[in-house]
């Protein structure tokens, strides 16, 4: 069985140095955001995670983007919103590695009150088998 905390290490490794980890300005990070952070940061966090033979997690991969700003009001930017959840699709779509599989499971855009920003939020959905 996989801790939270092997999940998260199974993940960062898809992520650096992936076409997406290069195209956002900010850190990637397997527990917070960097504090004060206007970045385009991603944060890697596990929802849930099972411990039958096949053990199945669901794990948030979120990707922040500030907003543009017109006539003093934040309004998302779309056209980045738009590259980076189509460059998430294609690295967390599906894949495999020696012990674990990884499938997209949502994609969704999320506008977070009062800061200024969207999160890309995929939810990725995390097997392996346990003997």
């Amino acid at each position: 069985m996989k801790t939270d905390i092997d999940i998260k290490d199974d993940m960062y490794g898809i992520i650096k140095g992936s076409a997406l980890s290069k195209a956002v300005s900010g850190k990637l990070s397997k527990t917070l955001r960097p504090a004060g952070s206007h970045k385009e940061d991603i944060v890697i966090s596990i929802l849930a995670n099972n411990n039958a033979e096949l053990q199945e997690a669901f794990v948030n991969v979120n990707i922040y983007v500030k907003d543009n700003t017109r006539d003093g009001q934040a309004e998302e930017n779309s056209i980045r919103l738009r590259e980076l959840c189509s460059l998430s699709k294609d690295l967390l779509e599906r894949g495999y590695k020696d012990d674990f599989r990884y499938e997209l499971s949502s994609q969704r855009v999320i506008a977070i009150d009062g800061k200024g920003e969207h999160i890309i939020n995929n939810k990725v959905l995390y097997q392996q088998v346990n003997n």
